[in-house]
């Protein structure tokens, strides 16, 4: 194998310093700045849909459920995307709330995608 001299500039979970992390806008964003490889993780839905999403369920730093309320760091392993189906899962928003650990994250209404 010969040694490369290509740099790999990869966008982890889209851009997600700047937009919401695993969504489409994220992903976009990373193309946009010019990124070689958008990297993500998946997870099946319980009716056989592929999703995009880091964890298998919706985690409390920004997920929102369909009354409004945030996700809670203890509830958030019960929301298991496996068990929902694709359906389910577009009831909860990913994005409106940002991240707190990433100050420059712009908030908006935003699912996970297939």
């Amino acid at each position: 194998m010969e040694k490369s001299d290509t740099f790999d500039l990869q966008g982890h979970r889209g851009a997600r310093g700047l937009m919401p992390e695993n969504t489409i806008p994220a992903f976009l964003k990373a193309v946009e700045l010019g990124v070689d490889t958008v990297e993500f993780d998946v997870v099946v839905t319980a009716d056989g849909k592929i999703l995009v999403s880091h964890e298998p369920w919706f985690n409390h730093l920004f997920s929102t459920k369909a009354d409004g309320s945030p996700v809670t760091e203890e509830e958030e392993r019960s929301f298991n995307i496996f068990e929902m189906t694709y359906e389910e899962t577009q009831q909860f928003d990913v994005g409106k709330r940002g991240n707190p650990n990433f100050p420059n994250q712009e908030p908006m209404e935003v699912t996970k995608p297939l």
